[in-house]
């Protein structure tokens, strides 16, 4: 796995998600199937977009590869907790849930990999 490649793609799709979420915070609950105010999806976003300069900035991204994974499990108990209640579209609330599940699972991996690589990590901060 190519540590620079993954910090470069998942920095722009950090990026991306947090912009769509900052820009159109009620849009994007609807489309998740979620009742979140606009405040709460709009942190979320710019979470995103703290994250995703940070792997896109020339630094060791093993810290921002950790800041998406803890972004994810509060991602997981925010969904998890929106789904509990009345959802206004569990399906997609719960499709939601999965997806961050997995792309969780993905961040884990990497941030482990980059914490374990002292010179691949070093090797990535171009």
């Amino acid at each position: 796995m190519d540590l620079l490649a993954v910090k470069r793609v998942l920095g722009l799709l950090s990026i991306a998600a947090g912009v769509v979420a900052v820009a159109s915070p009620r849009r994007v609950s609807r489309a998740l199937g979620l009742s979140f105010d606009d405040q709460a999806m709009s942190a979320f976003g710019a979470r995103e977009i703290a994250a995703g300069a940070g792997l896109l900035a020339p630094v060791k991204p093993g810290p921002w590869f950790w800041m998406r994974a803890g972004g994810d499990v509060m991602d997981l108990v925010a969904l998890s907790r929106a789904i509990s209640r009345e959802a206004p579209r569990k399906k997609a609330a719960y499709i939601a849930l999965g997806a961050v599940a997995a792309i969780a699972v993905f961040d884990i991996v990497v941030a482990a990999r980059a914490s374990r690589n002292p010179r691949e990590e070093a090797e990535a901060a171009a």
